[in-house]
């Protein structure tokens, strides 16, 4: 077969500018307001106050801050209309496990480059703002959820409601003036569409008028097996993590099986024990995504015998989901891969079997597990992404700086899901519209090893399981110390009053030695929480 060699840089504007050019002429201000004027519900609805379209109108007339400096970011054009049918904003993005976000407080999130704000209104529903306050463009998330259901900002006391309409001014001089000021277009805040599937939350990538009516034109890329929680068995329970590198790179090497025998030797994978493999497509590229299967052999990446005629399918559904589907009772391996910025990336993981069909004894064990202990799953699964994290990032930075890009050479058929996803994002959906301008140095950064590794900002400080057992740990931690340091006082009191008791003195020497053992190897414990290097060549 012939070589293939494809540009890495499909995920990048083709047209963005340079370092140094706005992506648009207008100020900053301006661009704030056009970003407003079409993310505002387009009808109002009672009971509740909602932003009107009289706003378009508004924004495009008011001038009066139209040089100022601190308006916020620029904004990379959006090609996607004009050159692709497939539009990114016009998807579902998984954003985060409703089980680890806060019901109590709003909480930061990060898409497609935007700074939005997850919350829960007063009905127990999730809602998704726009994480800036349209009085002094301070981020929401900063602030609180009122009793009555509101999203209060944190500088003034401004509110908002489930509609991103505003309800409270504090500083408005009398309440008709309130009502008036609280009722114009600019007090309100764009709001994205929510909803939860498979214990994730899903924000539309588009606060438009119409975003809405539009988002319930398509559904997020679920799994059918997933709709029926009774029926299936987690093998793995959900895990996300932040990845610093990129969504492009991060659906590149979920696509690429054929690394995990080098890339995570001794871990899932066996370097010495690999055999020759092919890859093929089974459903060809289409914007609705493609699959490709793999011949399973027993070797450091598969677990079937050669010739067996078992195959391991991969399929990508754009924009974000690629699905493993293996030989055995009904078990899926389900990533997706949500882009939040230019150079990161978020991971949701989840590995199931069907439970009528799984052997009994695979459903006794997994049953026996307690959900506190899902932190020692969460290790392996850091272990795991900890392994090639390091040089994706490299690689990310290689291939997102500037024009003169080096192209892959793929000479394997098992390069063939890396090759189908490059035609994909090229041909079908090109360049992401980022929230802020796309320039390569924003793929320079070269992060240091703890950075790229680091485990508590990534994923722990985000795992209500992890950040639970880590508070566990540390106290554990603390109090072997304080038993290691009594003991070993009333051990030295006891030498020196000339207690000759063996037993005493000795039972206290030994209570402290075996303190600092527990303090040793709680502490050992509580890094994998923190920070665990990983380097290649010492595996």
């Amino acid at each position: 077969m012939q070589p293939r060699a494809y540009t890495a840089r499909s995920n990048l504007h083709a047209s963005t500018p340079r370092h140094g050019q706005l992506s648009d002429n207008r100020s900053p201000w301006r661009q704030i307001q056009h970003r407003r004027q079409h993310s505002l519900p387009s009808k109002p609805a009672a009971p509740k106050q909602r932003c009107s379209q009289q706003c378009h109108a508004t924004l495009q007339l008011d001038q009066q801050f139209k040089q100022n400096p601190s308006s916020g970011q620029q904004t990379a054009p959006d090609h996607n209309a004009s050159q692709h049918s497939f539009s990114w904003t016009k998807q579902w993005y998984p954003v985060a496990l409703d089980k680890d976000l806060e019901t109590y407080r709003p909480n930061a999130i990060k898409l497609l480059g935007k700074d939005l704000v997850l919350w829960k209104d007063g009905d127990s529903e999730w809602r998704c703002f726009d994480d800036v306050c349209p009085h002094r463009l301070v981020p929401l998330s900063e602030g609180r959820i009122e009793t009555d259901g509101t999203l209060q900002c944190a500088y003034h006391g401004w509110r908002f409601n489930a509609e991103g309409a505003c309800t409270t001014i504090p500083q408005a001089e009398s309440a008709e003036a309130e009502r008036k000021s609280a009722g114009h277009p600019r007090a309100c805040v764009p709001k994205y569409p929510v909803q939860v599937q498979h214990h994730l939350v899903w924000v539309w990538g588009d606060a438009s008028p119409n975003a809405q009516l539009e988002c319930l034109s398509k559904q997020p890329a679920v799994i059918e097996q997933l709709q029926h929680e009774d029926q299936v068995l987690y093998l793995h329970p959900w895990f996300m993590r932040e990845m610093p590198y990129g969504h492009d790179i991060l659906l590149e090497n979920v696509l690429d099986p054929s690394h995990v025998p080098f890339s995570h030797h001794g871990v899932i994978g066996d370097r010495n024990k690999v055999m020759p493999s092919s890859m093929q497509t089974i459903d060809p590229l289409q914007e609705s995504g493609f699959t490709v299967g793999i011949a399973v052999n027993k070797n450091g990446t598969n677990r079937a015998h050669e010739g067996s005629g078992k195959m391991t399918k991969l399929n990508f559904t754009p924009p974000t989901l690629v699905k493993y589907k293996f030989g055995g009772p009904g078990m899926q391996m389900i990533t997706y891969c949500t882009p939040t910025s230019p150079g990161r990336s978020r991971l949701f993981y989840c590995f199931v079997a069907d439970k009528q069909n799984a052997p009994a004894a695979m459903k006794r064990a997994i049953g026996l597990k307690p959900d506190w202990l899902n932190f020692l799953n969460h290790f392996q699964r850091n272990l795991v992404l900890d392994g090639d994290g390091v040089f994706l990032h490299g690689q990310d930075r290689k291939t997102h700086q500037g024009p003169e890009v080096p192209k892959y050479y793929m000479p394997t058929s098992m390069d063939q899901g890396v090759s189908s996803l490059r035609h994909w994002l090229t041909n079908m959906a090109g360049p992401i519209p980022w929230g802020v301008e796309a320039t390569p140095e924003i793929w320079s950064k070269d992060y240091t090893r703890h950075e790229m590794l680091d485990r508590y900002d990534q994923h722990t400080k985000h795992c209500k399981n992890c950040s639970k057992a880590l508070q566990v740990v540390s106290l554990a931690q603390k109090a072997a110390v304080a038993v290691m340091a009594v003991t070993a006082l009333l051990a030295a009191a006891a030498v020196g009053a000339g207690n000759s008791s063996v037993p005493v003195w000795g039972g206290l020497g030994t209570g402290a030695v075996l303190a600092a053992v527990a303090a040793w190897q709680l502490g050992l414990l509580r890094q994998k929480f923190i920070f665990v290097d990983y380097v290649q060549a010492d595996h």
